[in-house]
């Protein structure tokens, strides 16, 4: 069914949610406990910024669509568009990036277009989007999503890992991963496992 197949949301114990019917509140206190287990700060405008992009994407029909044209293809219409356009291409291709980043990230490291390339395209479309919108609040948002992506990554990726169930919980992935993120998110699920990931070895990988 590919990556980006529609997946149904689970809790740990894998009682189906099958109505939400308050998804900012239930997304917005799952963003509140990965934040403060991986103890990073965090504003308020990112916040609310990561939990209506979960709302977002519960819509099937939304990442579907979202996922026709290749993010290269997109990046690049966007910077030849006019204005108007252009934000509302970046912002798309910013989002899409980070969700998927965060919530597919073990499937995208078996694909030849793997994590490293979402974030490198996300992160450029929220610079490119930061650096052309004139509101200075929507600057300093759009800046900090692109110089804190992999943060943000990793906050969804707790997410994901709370309300999708896993079948690929494989210690070995997490350490591959580990080795090519550096991210204290998957430093901290090894350590869980009884495993001390080596610094060297992540900085051998760079």
């Amino acid at each position: 069914m590919g990556v980006y197949a529609e997946k149904r949301v689970l809790l740990k114990n894998n009682s189906q949610i099958k109505t939400l019917s308050q998804p900012v509140e239930f997304f917005r206190n799952l963003i509140l406990v990965a934040i403060e287990n991986q103890k990073v700060i965090v504003n308020q405008e990112a916040e609310y910024y990561l939990v209506m992009l979960l709302v977002k994407y519960m819509r099937g029909e939304i990442l579907r669509r979202s996922s026709k044209d290749p993010l290269a293809i997109k990046l690049h219409n966007a910077m030849l568009a006019r204005k108007i356009k252009s934000v509302q291409i970046l912002k798309e291709v910013g989002d899409f990036a980070l969700y998927i980043s965060g919530f597919f990230a073990d499937s995208l490291n078996r694909k030849v277009v793997d994590i490293d390339y979402y974030i490198a395209i996300g992160g450029t479309a929220y610079c490119n989007l930061a650096n052309t919108l004139s509101q200075e609040a929507l600057q300093g948002l759009y800046k900090d999503l692109y110089n804190r992506f992999a943060t943000y990554v990793d906050i969804l990726s707790e997410v994901a890992d709370y309300t999708f169930s896993h079948t690929h919980q494989d210690i070995l992935r997490l350490y591959e991963k580990w080795l090519r993120t550096g991210s204290n998110r998957l430093e901290q699920l090894l350590k869980k496992e009884g495993i001390v990931p080596i610094a060297d070895l992540h900085k051998k990988t760079q």
